[in-house]
């Protein structure tokens, strides 16, 4: 069949259009209706004819060039792929681009924040094989509930750099990562209360793959320049009967929006009013501690979870996290956790206590701070008059687009460009309208000038507007 000829029926297919329009490209491909090597339309053609927008078509060709369908070569377009066999193994392509070969060379991949090597392999690498070689008979069994008190205890001095409140050992749980947390406060804090969740109805994806993994409904909050916004969370939970509330009051990922104490006042007096449970995701800490905002743990020590991790500041390889309990519920959550996970690994565990109590934790901290600062400062001078929203020591910027850019087209055009970044409708909660904004995650472990040009090559995009630029 040729191309020209190809009328795909996308409300066939369920979910997203541009999932529909991937999945029609799979099934096409697999049935010889289109045949290996045919070139595909161009994004804007393709878009005129199925009636959707140019940034629709753009993400079904990224999707279907990650499985494999799909062949993409830059001046040249979009093909059919051969089968697998006829083929070598595809290279990693827009939204899946990492810092590989030398597709990666070409491409700066900003859709997940990556922080800077300042050391941390080498230090982590030393200190892991003293912990290894200070191993007992403890090895030989699961870990017992009492086994990580030292790292609890030490961890509680880490987490009173921020205004926490009054914490011991006994509030803490020990996680295998923020994520971790997250679905485990789910699992405990849902157990006698209606299977919702209510979030802000931008988040992070996380939250939401954690609810679906506990079978749980999310339930989106409307959100403004500080992020959620108390009326409507009593709405919605006056409404649902939902009883849990996550949230992240310091730096929302993906807005970057910061609650004021009075904000944070109002969340706190709603949830005692309704008898709701809070979960703080704090894993993007504020930069400066001494002028923190007293955190949601601090204000309501009786309902909140306040979730911390070291993948954020360290090294997100090391898949460790931890919680604060509301209080009293310590002992009960780390059964809890028992019963998850059966215990952080003793290695990891005895890693993290030297990694805390010999400075060097803190070490490590300070210089990615410092190196994500200047990638924050380089971003800013770049995109800061077009609205870019940040917050200090956070490697992700929110970028409200000029008036005439669509989200789905920006990330198209920039993608073709070379730059990838994310839309706002990745974070959509719900059905509603995702802003026309995106996200730009910094890439640290790229070359300071290479982010630099992507960086530039965004802020051309927005300024030119969406009659410029390739494809």
């Amino acid at each position: 069949m040729r191309i020209e000829d190809w009328d795909p029926d996308l409300s066939r297919h369920p979910g997203p259009k541009f999932r529909a329009l991937a999945n029609a490209l799979r099934e096409a491909a697999r049935s010889g209706e289109l045949a290996p090597g045919t070139r595909l339309p161009p994004m804007r053609d393709l878009a005129w004819r199925l009636k959707v927008t140019t940034g629709t078509v753009a993400r079904a060709y990224q999707l279907a060039a990650t499985e494999g369908v799909v062949e993409s070569h830059v001046g040249r377009g979009s093909f059919i792929a051969a089968p697998p066999s006829d083929r070598p193994a595809p290279q990693p392509l827009l939204y899946e681009a990492v810092d590989q070969g030398e597709r990666g060379a070409e491409i700066a991949d900003l859709r997940v924040p990556r922080l800077p090597d300042m050391g941390q392999p080498e230090v982590i690498s030393r200190i892991m094989c003293e912990a290894v070689a200070g191993l007992d008979e403890d090895i030989l069994d699961y870990t017992q509930l009492t086994r990580d008190l030292a790292c609890r205890e030490v961890l509680v001095d880490w987490l009173a750099q921020r205004p926490v409140g009054s914490i011991t050992a006994d509030d803490l749980v020990l996680t295998n990562g923020g994520q971790h947390a997250i679905t485990l406060v789910m699992s405990i804090a849902l157990a006698d209360r209606p299977a919702k969740v209510m979030v802000e109805s931008l988040t992070y994806p996380g939250i939401v793959h954690a609810a679906r993994l506990m079978r749980t409904e999310t339930l989106p909050v409307a959100m403004d320049d500080q992020g959620m916004i108390p009326a409507d969370l009593e709405r919605v939970a006056r409404e649902t009967g939902a009883r849990l509330v996550c949230l992240t009051p310091s730096a929302q990922n993906p807005t970057l929006a910061a609650m004021g104490h009075e904000r944070r006042a109002q969340i706190v007096a709603i949830a005692r009013r309704h008898d709701l449970q809070i979960v703080e995701d704090e894993c993007y800490a504020p930069s400066s501690p001494n002028d923190a905002l007293p955190t949601l743990r601090m204000l309501a020590p009786e309902r909140v979870w306040h979730v911390a991790s070291l993948s954020k500041v360290i090294a997100a390889g090391l898949r460790f996290g931890m919680m604060i309990c509301p209080e009293g519920m310590g002992a009960t959550s780390r059964i809890a956790a028992q019963h998850s996970h059966m215990g952080i690994a003793l290695p990891i565990m005895s890693l993290v206590h030297r990694l805390i109590e010999g400075g060097e934790a803190a070490r490590m901290a300070h210089q990615v701070l410092v190196e994500v600062e200047d990638r924050r400062w380089l971003a800013l001078d770049m995109l800061g008059a077009l609205g870019a929203v940040s917050q200090p020591g956070v490697p992700i910027l929110w970028l409200p687009l000029p008036e005439r850019w669509k989200a789905d087209d920006f990330v198209a055009r920039a993608a073709a460009s070379g730059v990838i970044v994310r839309p706002a409708s990745d974070f959509r909660v719900g059905r509603g309208d995702a802003p026309e904004a995106v996200r730009i995650s910094l890439n640290c472990r790229q070359e300071r000038a290479r982010l630099a040009e992507a960086l530039a090559t965004i802020a051309q995009l927005a300024i030119g507007g969406p009659d410029i630029g390739p494809e």
